[in-house]
């Protein structure tokens, strides 16, 4: 989603670039460390796709899913990212699935978003719940190896940019010295020593004008969103947000929330399952003293305890 940093510092860099089907931006605090730090970011996004894409015939996840129901080796970074989605899904007790694979091909979405037609007179697809808990029966081994319960195909979309943000600004703080910053289509991730980020909030690219701006110190931020990746099927309007419950995408009371936390994995995992619980979402996050931003389908918008001030352009 379209959460990104937006200023860059008096001596800094900032490298913009596209991958994993979105847009990447990343900004270092000093211009000299942009260039490593751009190396590592390309070599890790170059492996993520290779490992976690459900788009590339020749992935990792796309052969373990041919094969559910029996172990695949894999590389090792596969089962890195599905160890992510499953604690986000014990975090949200299934709120977050990890198993919706064959749930968002049946609503239309076989295809990177970029080679989809925003508009089709294809059938709307017939929903898809996904199975009670069969995320609890993923079998991981930490040396390379996966197996998908049968019947499922896994899809890592609610977490796996958010994890690779993470991946890499936790493997540039470890070669630098500089604080950076890593945006992954809206997935925020903050390393390094120094004073954090400022962050703008906006709900698609082209609202960007309007943005709210917060100070991240570190860890991470995301943005869940039903207002981008919309595509019409049978006159129907499709999103890749879905209830596991019904297999449909949500339409819920919120159409945005931002959320942030220790990781960007975390922050990711909180507003994607708030999107999902609609009318509960804020007394959910409240409990758990997530600081959220939530705007619902008339603009409104909610902040919880400990949402960060905006900062006011100088």
């Amino acid at each position: 989603m379209p959460t990104l940093a937006v200023q860059g510092r008096a001596d800094g860099g900032i490298a913009p670039w596209r991958a994993l089907g979105t847009y990447v931006y990343l900004a270092t605090a000093e211009a000299t460390d942009l260039e490593l730090a751009r190396q590592i970011a390309m070599r890790l996004l170059v492996d993520v796709d290779r490992t976690c894409s459900r788009f590339r015939q020749d992935s990792d996840l796309v052969r373990a899913n041919r094969a559910a129901g029996s172990w695949t080796n894999v590389d090792p970074l596969l089962v890195q990212a599905i160890d992510a989605a499953i604690e986000a899904a014990t975090q949200t007790e299934g709120l977050v699935d990890p198993t919706l694979g064959h749930s968002l091909v049946a609503v239309g979405y076989d295809r990177d978003l970029a080679l989809m037609p925003a508009v089709s007179s294809d059938p709307a697809g017939v929903p898809l719940p996904a199975r009670s808990n069969a995320w609890k029966e993923i079998l991981l081994d930490p040396t390379g190896a996966v197996k998908v319960p049968r019947g499922c195909a896994l899809d890592l979309g609610a977490t796996a940019k958010a994890w690779a943000a993470d991946l890499i600004a936790n493997a540039i703080a470890a070669e630098s010295d500089s604080t950076s910053v890593i945006s992954l289509g809206g997935d925020v991730a903050v390393a390094g020593p120094g004073g954090g980020w400022p962050v703008a909030i906006s709900e698609t690219v082209d609202d960007s004008a309007e943005a709210e701006i917060v100070h991240l110190p570190y860890g991470g931020l995301a943005t869940s969103s039903t207002a981008a990746r919309r595509w019409i099927r049978g006159g129907v309007v499709q999103h890749h947000l879905l209830d596991p419950l019904t297999g449909e995408p949500t339409r819920g009371r919120w159409r945005t929330v931002t959320a942030t936390g220790a990781t960007c994995v975390a922050a990711n995992t909180a507003s994607t399952a708030a999107v999902v619980l609609g009318d509960r979402a804020v007394s959910w996050l409240t409990e758990r003293d997530i600081p959220a931003r939530l705007v619902d389908e008339t603009g409104r918008i909610v902040r919880t305890a400990r949402w960060p001030e905006p900062e006011v352009p100088s």
